[in-house]
Parts: structure tokens; sequence; C-alpha cells
């Protein structure tokens, strides 16, 4: 009896280790699908500076306009559902509405990350030299042209790990280094960025861990502002901030609106104080719209 329970008690931690080799095979299994999938996706073209600068002679953005966009997850319920909307140069459009509402997800598909589905129509509007308007698809626009018009400040903010010169650009710093400090003084940056230990040459860190929450917004609008965007996207932009340093925010966006289009999305009602037009996104439909009386001639 007791050779017999001996030698149940060892087969019985075989039994335990092989069983958990076995769910650690298929974890591995379905981590190599996945990556495999990922692998075989189609390859964005790569954007560089000879490819960047060729885009110059781009018409000029004059609005975008969100017909009845709708998008889900394959085998999930609708993120978006008949989502229309319009946003021209000179202008600030408000989308508020609670987490999880789908905000992001909007703003990850004007960024051409995701494809939108059924009778979904993006249509963006581009003015030449003779003020002649012309529209176009936003699914027939290279990636690489459509993102040099564009710019974003998602959630979280993207910081690498480098100087805040690095981040900025996200190029050379070496010799953009005099205009990058040039365009924050010309933005309103300058004095907050003169308050980090070493200035422009502070090492923020990975994931800007030597950032304060409320320094890392400023970074990465800065990071957004300095290629001139024709249209801005903006993820909680402000959430992070205080009141001195959001009312800044709100003024330079105010300024800036001039040659650019503005989409800001947030969870705070006082953050879109600035906007033209602002709407109501719940479970992913805009319900509503109003005019921003303050903000109308």
């Amino acid at each position: 009896m007791m050779a017999v329970v001996s030698l149940a008690s060892t087969l019985v931690g075989s039994v335990s280790k092989l069983s958990t080799t076995n769910i650690q095979l298929q974890e591995a299994r379905v981590a190599f699908d996945r990556m495999r999938e990922f692998t075989e996706m189609p390859k964005e073209p790569v954007v560089n500076a000879v490819d960047s600068n060729a885009t110059t002679d781009m018409p000029m953005f004059e609005s975008l306009s969100v017909k009845e966009l709708t998008y889900r997850f394959a085998g999930r319920p609708s993120l978006l559902q008949n989502v229309s909307f319009t946003v021209r140069r000179g202008e600030i459009i408000g989308i508020v509405g609670e987490t999880g509402s789908g905000k992001s997800m909007l703003l990850q598909l004007l960024q051409k990350f995701y494809e939108p589905e059924g009778n979904s129509q993006i249509s963006v509007a581009f003015a030449d030299k003779s003020r002649q308007t012309t529209h176009q698809n936003l699914a027939t626009i290279a990636v690489s042209d459509w993102r040099s018009l564009t710019a974003a400040v998602p959630q979280p903010i993207k910081i690498f790990n480098g100087t805040l010169l690095d981040n900025i650009c996200l190029g050379n710093s070496i010799e953009e280094g005099e205009a990058i400090v040039q365009f924050c003084q010309d933005y309103g940056f300058h004095d907050y960025f003169m308050k980090l230990p070493q200035n422009y040459l502070t090492l923020v860190g990975e994931e800007g861990i030597n950032l304060s929450g409320g320094q890392q917004p400023l970074v990465g609008l800065a990071q957004a502002l300095y290629r001139r965007p024709q249209l801005l996207l903006l993820d909680e932009a402000t959430s992070a901030l205080d009141r001195h340093t959001e009312q800044f925010v709100l003024n330079l966006f105010q300024h800036i609106k001039r040659n650019t289009a503005i989409v800001m999305v947030t969870h705070r009602s006082q953050s879109v104080s600035i906007a033209d037009r602002v709407y109501t996104m719940k479970q992913g439909t805009l319900l509503c719209q109003h005019l921003n009386h303050l903000n109308q001639d």
C-alpha cells in the first residue's frame, strides 16, 4: 500500500506538470497565429523626408465630411453607428461623450488606422491655387499624403526615450534644434519647457516617465503642431491639465484655427467651450449638436 501511494504521488506531480506544459503550448500557438496574422497584413507606405516634402504641392485642405459612418470589430456590436458631421478649415468642433462611447475609435478611423464599413462615406474637400474646390474620398488618398496634412494628439501621449527636442521633431534634432526652439517660442511652449531640468535637452524617459502628468500633454501637442497640420485631431488633449495650462492650450487652439480644422473629443463639456459646434456622442451615435454662441460672429 505504501509503495502504491508513493508511486501515485509521484505520478500526480508529473501529470500536473504535463497539463501545465500543454496550456503553455496552447497559449504559444495562439500568440503565434496572431503574430502571423499581423505579419501578413499589407504594409503601409513609408513616409520619409523626401516623400513628405513631395506633398507640398497638394491642394489646400478645406473640409472633412463624414456621412453615415459605421464600424464594428468582427463578431462584436457596432462601435459607431451612422455618425455624420462636417468640419471646415477655420472651425473647431467638439464631440463630448462618456468613456467607451466611441470617440477614440472615430479619430482612429479618421487617421486611416481602420477602414469603415458598409455605406460609410468620408470625403475631403481641397482647394487649389485658383480657389476651385474638389472633393475626394478619403479611401482614395494615399496614407502618406493624408498623414502629411493631419496630426493627432492621442490618449495616452506617445513619448519616446530621448530628449525633448527628439520628441518634438521626431527626426534630426541637431539640425532642427534652432527651428524647434523658435517654434516653441512662437506657439507659447517655451516658458513651460524651460522649467525642465535641462530645458530642451532633458531626457524624458520611456513613455515620458521623467515628465509630470501635465507636462506630457504639452509635449504631445507640441509634437503635433510642429508639423503645421491642416487638420488637428485631439483625444482628451486637456483632461490632465490644470486650469491655467488648459486655458493657455484653449487660447492656442483659437489662434491656430485660422488655417486649421480642429476636431476635439473629450468627456468634459468645459473643454469644448471654444468650439464652434458641439456634438454629443452616446453608445457610438451622435445624438445632437448645438452652436456655441460664444464663438459666433
